[in-house]
């Protein structure tokens, strides 16, 4: 299987190539960040790195014509975001606009320009990395939450537009991940909400049910922990309920903070 991962250069985009290879599957690597790829994957034999930034469709067609020409991609797992943590009435735009583009606009340009070159041979699975942020609207989070919201809502209208096309399309929810992305929240008050779980899932733990369960069933939606999915749907639906317990919640999560677990 020839494999193409997003946001690869760290983080769970590291970890799922390193899934991926474990598998012996043919990975591109791509990142915006050319320099870093080129110092994690120097020399990875079965690994090819591509520079990609994921909010330009141009660049998503030029990549993905590059890498078709050598051999067709199998699977397209968009990975790559980016959070800022704000509070509303006190955000900064380009941390808005920066979120909007690459988890919003980088998800949508990648999932078309895939499935443009998927249809033509009637297969093809696009696996996208939402956050447990698709039903949990988080306060401190807001636009973070926006953009992962957005990211369910085009996945599962992406699957139904593809599925007579012999595509299938996934959305894999984690909940907080020992990330760089965690670390940059750490300590912040607005962000104390990620926090507030038992423990922070560990990358490679994500990357394994991504490898091992989602590209060989093809579900529409997995979420980690498994449990979170019935909790933030419930609160989709009952938003007072999940308003009324945010700031037990907040405090709970800056005493994590120090937590071993997170």
């Amino acid at each position: 299987m020839h494999v193409l991962v997003t946001g690869a250069a760290r983080g769970i985009g590291a970890a799922v190539v390193a899934a991926c290879r474990a598998k012996q599957h043919r990975v591109t690597a791509c990142d915006i960040d050319a320099s870093a790829l080129a110092g994690v994957y120097a020399e990875r034999e079965g690994v090819d790195c591509v520079a990609l930034d994921v909010a330009d469709a141009g660049s998503w067609d030029s990549v993905l014509a590059e890498v078709w020409a050598r051999q067709p991609v199998d699977a397209l797992i968009n990975v790559a975001g980016v959070l800022r943590a704000g509070v509303t009435g006190e955000l900064d735009p380009a941390d808005v606009a920066l979120q909007l583009n690459v988890n919003v606009r980088g998800v949508i340009y990648g999932t078309d320009a895939a499935a443009r070159l998927m249809r033509g041979r009637g297969s093809g699975h696009i696996v996208n990395i939402g956050s447990t942020s698709c039903l949990f609207a988080v306060p401190g989070n807001g636009v973070y939450s926006a953009s992962k919201h957005a990211v369910r809502g085009f996945t599962i209208a992406a699957a139904g537009d593809l599925r007579s096309h012999g595509l299938n399309v996934s959305l894999v929810c984690p909940g907080a991940v020992k990330t760089d992305m965690l670390e940059q929240q750490r300590g912040d008050d607005r962000a104390a909400l990620t926090f507030e779980g038992k423990r922070a899932l560990d990358a490679s733990e994500v990357a394994d049910v991504i490898v091992d369960h989602v590209l060989v069933k093809k579900p529409l939606e997995t979420y980690l922990p498994g449990g979170d999915q019935w909790k933030g749907k419930l609160c989709t639906v009952l938003p007072e309920v999940f308003l009324s317990s945010v700031e037990k919640s907040r405090e709970k999560g800056i005493r994590n903070f120090k937590s071993p677990q997170h």
